[in-house]
């Protein structure tokens, strides 16, 4: 079973000296200017061959996967791969830790993620996503319905998924555990009659500098919210008051380097009840589940 987290506070940039903060500096300033050069390439890109043609399509699809390819090697992320990725066209679903999750899974498996919607409407990364044709999903009960059926059109189309179907309101800190997987989404699986494949990631701090269970788990989940609009109590008591992006970033940024160590399970697993479909991937990406320091 999961082990409940105790509360801790989120971030320990006290030892990361000063003079590191620089090259946090710097890598962002980059990592920024990398992505307007992308985002101007798909805006010119649109202006000669359009934006529906199948043509168009794969070009945007090309330029999103080298700004996630560049800005994975301007911010020092580092992946190691454990197994084979599943040859495409799959379902692969993971569990979720930190806002790089998508850049690291990005750069090993090609497929079209489940993306919170307030994601799309960031300036220019909103865009450059949106190349790389996700699904965008709202956090309330009634999209299930939709998102469902766009995963179950594509799945028959032959495309591939990835989704992380962790549940977000939990006593499970990120990085302790793996939160317990929602089995709504996962009925698109069942409908299409497909398999589905699971991986696992977790992160290392060079030796020496805070650990990543203090750089770069980023909380409480500014995107998480009751109907009245405020955070969840669970989340609070996990990661403390609501907290500016910003010093996370630079702090995470001014280390030597970060490490995604992704681990893909063996065989897929398959279920025509969704509920224990959402119980057995749960149970397969715990067991290669490797909690972060």
């Amino acid at each position: 079973m999961s082990r409940k987290a105790p509360t801790v506070k989120t971030h320990d940039f006290a030892r990361i000296p000063r003079y590191a903060y620089a090259r946090g500096v710097l890598r962002l300033t980059m990592g920024l200017l990398w992505s307007v050069l992308c985002y101007l390439a798909l805006k010119a890109m649109t202006v000669f061959v359009g934006i529906e043609s199948p043509r168009a399509r794969r070009i945007r699809h090309r330029v999103a996967r080298a700004w996630i390819s560049g800005v994975r090697r301007i911010l020092g992320i580092r992946i190691v791969v454990h197994g084979t990725p599943p040859p495409p066209p799959f379902f692969i679903v993971s569990n979720h830790l930190a806002w790089l999750d998508m850049y690291a899974f990005c750069s090993v498996v090609d497929a079209h993620s489940i993306v919170e919607e307030p994601i799309g409407n960031i300036p220019v990364i909103g865009s450059l996503v949106e190349a790389l044709e996700p699904i965008f999903i709202r956090r309330v009960k009634d999209d299930t319905a939709r998102v469902k059926a766009l995963m179950v059109e594509a799945l028959e189309a032959g495309k591939s998924l990835l989704m992380a179907p962790e549940t977000p309101e939990t006593t499970i800190r990120r990085g302790t555990g793996v939160r317990m997987f929602r089995a709504g989404l996962l009925d698109a699986a069942v409908i299409a009659n497909k398999p589905v494949h699971y991986m696992c990631g977790t992160y290392r701090t060079p030796p020496g500098w805070p650990p990543p269970s203090k750089v770069m788990i980023f909380g409480p989940n500014p995107y998480l919210r009751t109907p009245e609009g405020k955070i969840p109590e669970s989340e609070i008591a996990m990661y403390g008051p609501e907290k500016p992006f910003l010093p996370h970033v630079l702090g995470m940024l001014s280390l030597p380097w970060q490490e995604v160590e992704i681990t893909f399970g063996q065989t897929p697993i398959w279920n025509e009840d969704r509920i224990a479909l959402a119980n057995q991937l749960h149970d397969a990406v715990e067991r290669i589940f490797v909690p972060i320091e």
